[in-house]
C-alpha cells in the first residue's frame, strides 16, 4: 500500500515536470549532455545543495550525503542515479514516464521531496528496494570522486 502511494506521489511529480518547465523556478540551465545524464554550468545554491543532499542520503545514507560537496558534478551524478532509479521502478511498475526524460537537476530540485520519500518506501520493499541498492553500488565512487572533485 505504502509503495502504491509513493509510485502514485512520484508519478505525480514526473508528469509536473512539464508543469514545472511551464512556470516553476528552473535551475541552472544545462551546458552540454553527457552520457548518461545532464552536464550543469554552475553550483546548485545553498538550498539546491540541501535538496541534493535529501535524494543522496535517502539513496545511500545521511550519514554519506552530510560529508559530500554538492557541487555541479554530483548533480550531474545524482541526476543519473535518480534517473537509473527511476528506469528499473518503471520496468517492474510499468508506470509511464515521458519517452527520453533524464532527471537534471531544476527535476531534482523541484521534486526533491517525493524522490527522497519515494527512494525511501521502495528501499524497503524488496523488488523495488533492488534499484536503489544496485544503483547506490553502481554509482558510490561516481559521486565520492564528483564531490573531491576528481
Amino acid at each position: 500500500m505504502a509503495l502504491t502511494a509513493a509510485v502514485a506521489v512520484l508519478s505525480v511529480g514526473t508528469a509536473g515536470a512539464a508543469h514545472a518547465a511551464a512556470g516553476a523556478p528552473e535551475a541552472p540551465v544545462a551546458r552540454a549532455a553527457v552520457p548518461g545524464g545532464v552536464a550543469f554550468s554552475s553550483d546548485p545554491t545553498p538550498e539546491e545543495q540541501e535538496r541534493l543532499r535529501q535524494i543522496a542520503g535517502a539513496i545511500w545514507s545521511d550519514s554519506l550525503a552530510a560529508g559530500w560537496n554538492m557541487n555541479s558534478d554530483v548533480a550531474d551524478v545524482l541526476s543519473t542515479a535518480t534517473g537509473e532509479i527511476l528506469k528499473c521502478s518503471e520496468a517492474f511498475a510499468l508506470v509511464p514516464r515521458p519517452a527520453g526524460f533524464i532527471p537534471g537537476m531544476g527535476y531534482l530540485v523541484n521534486y526533491w521531496k517525493n524522490l527522497r520519500d519515494y527512494f525511501l518506501v521502495v528501499a524497503k520493499d524488496r523488488t523495488y528496494g533492488a534499484c536503489v541498492k544496485a544503483t547506490a553500488l553502481n554509482y558510490r565512487s561516481a559521486i565520492e570522486m564528483a564531490s573531491a572533485g576528481i
